[in-house]
C-alpha cells in the first residue's frame, strides 16, 4: 500500500472559493463567516490525508496572515491565544475554532478528522461437510475499528483476491469449497447417477475408490481489512489441516459427489471412471 502524500490546506470561505479542488479533500464549515477581510487570517493544516476527509496522521495548524492576534479552542475548551505552529495528535473528530483579533463576533470553524490507528482484526477456519463430499471451509474474520469504522474486508486465497465483503463489520465470512486434489478411479454399482457442470453424484451400492496420484494443495488465506480512513491491516491462515475429500476404499450405501472432470462411464446402474480432480 502506498502512503498518502503531506497534504497542506488553507480553510476559509474566500478562498476555498479560489481553489474549489480542494474543497473535497478537507471538509470545512464556517459557523458564520472566515475574516478574510482586514485583517485576514485562516489556519493552515498539514498532514497525511487518508479516505473519506480522514487524516490519518497528527495535523499541524499555522495561522496564516496579517491579524496581529488570533484565539482559537479546540473541541469547545477554553479560548487560548495562538503563538506558534502546534499540532492536533488525538484520534477523533475534532472542531477546531478561531477568531482574528479576538472578533468573537466572526468565528470561522473547520472538522478536523484523525484515525491514526489500524483496526483489530482476527481470523478462525471452520468446515463443513464430510470426506465423501468435501469440504466448505469457512473463513471468518472479526474486525473493529473504533474510530472511523470498518469499511471492508478482502480474502485472498495463494495472494488472489478471492472475494470483497463491504460494510461496518464486525463479522466477515468467506466460504471456500475444498476437495481432496488429485487422480482415482471409481468403480462399482450406483443408483441415482446426477451428472452437473459441476459434479457427477450418486448413490453408492458398492463402490471402489483408489487413488492412482493425491497431493493437498498449497493454501494461503490471507484477510486484509480497512477503515474508512483507509487503514489497514491483515491475518494469515496457512496450510489448513483438515482431512481428505475423497480416501481410497470400499464406498457402501452413502451419497457420493465427485468434480464433473472424469473420463470413463457413468451409467444408471454402473460406474467405470477416472476422475481428475485439480
Amino acid at each position: 500500500m502506498d502512503k498518502k502524500p503531506l497534504i497542506g490546506v488553507s480553510i476559509c470561505a474566500v478562498v476555498l472559493l479560489v481553489l474549489g479542488s480542494l474543497s473535497n479533500v478537507v471538509k470545512s464549515e464556517n459557523v458564520q463567516s472566515c475574516d478574510c477581510d482586514d485583517p485576514p487570517c485562516w489556519p493552515e493544516l498539514k498532514g497525511t490525508m487518508g479516505d473519506n476527509n480522514w487524516y490519518i496522521s497528527g495535523v499541524s495548524v499555522r495561522f496564516d496572515g496579517s491579524a496581529s492576534s488570533v484565539a482559537f479552542r479546540i473541541d469547545g475548551g477554553s479560548w487560548l491565544t495562538y503563538t506558534a505552529e502546534f499540532s492536533i495528535n488525538t484520534d477523533g473528530i475534532h472542531l477546531f475554532e478561531w477568531a482574528c483579533d479576538f472578533n468573537m463576533s466572526n468565528i470561522g470553524s473547520v472538522e478536523i478528522k484523525i484515525d491514526r490507528t489500524k483496526p483489530l482484526v482476527a481470523m478462525n477456519l471452520t468446515f463443513e461437510g464430510d470426506r465423501w463430499r468435501g469440504y466448505d471451509y469457512i473463513y471468518q474474520a472479526y474486525a473493529i475499528d473504533k474510530m472511523s469504522g470498518m469499511n471492508r474486508t478482502e480474502f485472498y486465497i495463494n495472494d488472489e483476491l478471492y472475494e470483497t465483503i463491504i460494510g461496518p463489520g464486525p463479522n466477515y465470512e468467506s466460504i471456500y469449497p475444498m476437495y481432496y486434489e488429485g487422480t482415482y478411479n471409481v468403480r462399482g454399482f450406483i443408483l441415482n447417477p446426477e451428472i452437473t457442470d459441476e459434479y457427477v453424484k450418486f448413490y453408492s451400492m458398492l463402490v471402489t475408490i483408489s487413488v492412482m496420484e493425491k497431493y493437498l494443495p498449497h493454501l494461503v488465506v490471507k484477510a486484509y481489512v480497512y477503515d474508512n480512513a483507509g487503514n489497514w491491516d491483515f491475518v494469515t491462515i496457512v496450510e489448513p489441516c483438515l482431512p481428505a475429500s475423497i480416501v481410497p476404499g470400499i464406498f457402501l450405501f452413502q451419497n457420493v459427489i465427485l468434480p464433473n472432470n472424469y473420463s470413463g462411464f457413468v451409467g444408471r446402474f454402473l460406474i467405470k471412471a477416472t476422475f481428475y480432480n485439480r
